[in-house]
């Protein structure tokens, strides 16, 4: 409170740090409906939400973590994910758009967390520099409109890393804990911040300010976000952990295993690393370096904010032109085609399933035969681009149809391309 009566009386500051909301939440959320990327890991973490509130039972964990599978073994994450797409999903009775939104604004909930920190620690100055470098990076743009667990790392971190810093209280070790718990929960890949939780037990020992009663609640805060995740171990004989140790065993002699995809460290260490210039800028501040440093964060800031409102901005995740409204429209070609049985597949990006159209046909009420009935439906509906046609595909998917004839050829737009092929 006192941060932000403080800040209310800081007029210059003030209105900066509006003008860059503002800005954000513009940048963000400017034709929202149609940038928004509903694809791969979107619909199928949608649909198993789902399906678990329509089936009356309580998850204790989560998705599958799809790049950790080797010898039939996999990865399960946190429970905390689903537990909010179910919430989100019954309040706005499942409407894609909304959940979204909801995901993208956490990382503008991150970044504000990071002012009003920035601002009571180093200053106005050093705090809407860095503030407006986040809020309008694109790259951070584009890769927030998506319902995916990652959304929640920077939040977390945000949350995780000021409260270890401000440590004054029993109270900031316990929450540090809790937002620990959560980010392991959402992500394999929060564990690095046991060397943020380290370094501050070593500076806690070093200042001669250790309690191990406060080390005991972040580790007993942490134990608390992970409960659900917890309760699932016990009652499976720790059948993730062992998997974990399995997995960091066998890693090298599985082809195509990934530890994780790099950004998702840099969702991990965004805070740190923000922490880290803030110190620096306020440690140079009374020499002759700030400034050069500073002008150049300013320009850089802007450059940001004229890419973001540029076609950086606009940028989608791949596949390009696939929005949600061309989506619905393949669904309701298919729907108006009124199929008894067929199987729908994609070569427009790594989900050959097609999971996205899958959900706007269950949307409709339209059953599709499931993910592993390729070879005995007798019709494929095959979205695809113009360089990768049905009668040179590879993929099992369409594959397993053969011998088929092409019914119809439709051009949906976007550079893309819709083919019904029936079984002979």
């Amino acid at each position: 409170m006192k941060t932000l009566k403080a800040l209310f009386k800081d007029k210059f500051v003030f209105w900066c740090f509006v003008f860059i909301t503002a800005m954000s939440l513009f940048i963000y959320f400017r034709s929202y409906p149609t940038l928004v990327t509903f694809n791969l890991d979107s619909p199928f973490h949608l649909g198993e939400a789902r399906s678990i509130v329509e089936s009356g039972k309580i998850n204790l964990i989560g998705p599958i973590d799809a790049s950790k599978e080797m010898f039939g073994r996999q990865i399960f994450l946190g429970a905390f994910y689903y537990y909010v797409i179910e919430i989100l999903g019954i309040v706005s009775s499942w409407n894609v758009i909304l959940i979204s939104a909801f995901f993208t604004f956490l990382w503008i909930l991150a970044f504000i967390t990071i002012f009003l920190w920035f601002y009571k620690s180093f200053g106005g100055t050093i705090a809407l520099l860095i503030y407006s470098l986040l809020a309008f990076c694109p790259t951070f743009v584009f890769v927030s409109r998506q319902i995916l667990n990652t959304q929640f790392v920077p939040f977390f971190g945000v949350m995780f890393l000021m409260l270890l810093v401000n440590r004054k209280r029993k109270l900031h070790y316990f929450l540090a804990g809790i937002f620990w718990g959560l980010g392991l929960n959402v992500h394999y890949a929060t564990a690095l911040w046991l060397f943020i939780a380290l370094w501050f037990l070593i500076d806690d020992l070093r200042k001669k300010k250790f309690m191990f009663s406060n080390w005991l609640l972040l580790a007993l805060g942490g134990v608390l976000g992970e409960s659900p995740f917890l309760l699932f171990e016990l009652r499976h004989n720790f059948y993730n952990i062992q998997t974990v140790f399995f997995h960091i065993k066998y890693f090298k002699l599985s082809q195509g295993y990934t530890f994780t995809v790099w950004y998702y460290y840099v969702y991990t260490l965004l805070p740190v690393a923000t922490y880290l210039v803030a110190s620096i800028l306020k440690r140079i501040r009374k020499t002759n370096v700030f400034f050069p440093a500073f002008f150049l964060g300013v320009l850089l800031s802007v450059y940001f904010l004229i890419q973001s409102l540029g076609p950086a901005g606009q940028k989608t995740l791949y596949p390009y032109g696939w929005s949600i409204e061309r989506q619905k429209n393949v669904a309701q070609i298919i729907i108006d085609d009124k199929p008894k049985e067929f199987e729908v597949a994609e070569t427009i990006c790594s989900d050959t399933r097609a999971m996205d159209i899958r959900w706007w046909l269950r949307e409709a009420g339209v059953p599709v035969m499931d993910v592993v009935s390729y070879k005995t439906s007798p019709v494929l509906y095959l979205v695809t681009t113009f360089d990768r046609p049905p009668e040179t595909e590879t993929v099992w998917e369409v594959s397993s149809l053969r011998p088929f004839n092409i019914e119809f050829k439709k051009d949906i737009g976007g550079e893309l391309y819709l083919y019904k092929l029936v079984r002979k």
